[in-house]
């Protein structure tokens, strides 16, 4: 009875290991599975990332750089005494508004500031007289315009392109409704979303 259970035990001993062994098989094969799975997810995210993303943002830089090479342009030509084509010069003195956008159950608030790009055909002291006399219908404009938009309204470039465009209208609107217009652009001098 002894070599019995001898044998016994000498047989249960190999079945032991081997299921270590599996055990041991399945756990590295499930790390495997794990990091295979992982790395497909991130490549993938990756690659869905680049399709999808936005491509306004380079459009925002090119219009700074070529904002930036033309300041640089005009330095160097004053340096040099060079002639200087100017047909338009910027108001700066209008003041920014702060509005709450159309967000329901949202207290979050805009800040903008505006700089007017004026055609030289009007004087600069004749158009802060008649910038000046308009102010108020003109922040008023301002803030009920800003009022009436979303936070998804002013979201990206083309949103605010369309914005400053709409601007410009209806400040030439405002300031010469009888005449041609003479506020060439808007420019941002300030826009805060908080």
């Amino acid at each position: 009875m002894a070599d019995k259970a001898d044998k016994k035990k000498k047989d249960e001993k190999p079945e032991k290991k081997e299921t270590q062994q599996e055990d041991t098989k399945t756990g590295v094969l499930t790390w495997v599975i794990m990091v295979v799975i992982i790395g497909v997810l991130t490549g993938s995210g990756f690659v869905i990332g680049n399709i999808f993303a936005d491509s306004s943002a380079p459009e925002t830089a090119e219009p700074l750089a070529t904002q930036d090479a033309q300041e640089e342009e005009e330095s160097v030509s004053e340096d040099l005494d060079l002639p200087v084509s100017d047909d338009t010069w910027y108001y700066n003195d209008l003041e920014s508004v702060v509005v709450n956008p159309d967000e329901p159950g949202a207290t979050r608030f805009v800040r903008v500031g505006l700089i007017l790009e004026i055609s030289s055909s009007l004087s600069e002291e004749k158009a802060q007289k008649l910038i000046e006399s308009k102010k108020p219908p003109l922040i008023n404009w301002l803030n009920l315009y800003f009022k009436s938009l979303t936070l998804d309204e002013m979201e990206d470039d083309r949103d605010i392109r369309r914005i400053l465009s709409q601007i410009c209208d209806a400040f030439n609107e405002i300031l010469f409704p009888d005449s041609r217009p003479l506020i060439k652009k808007t420019l941002i001098r300030e826009f805060n979303i908080q």
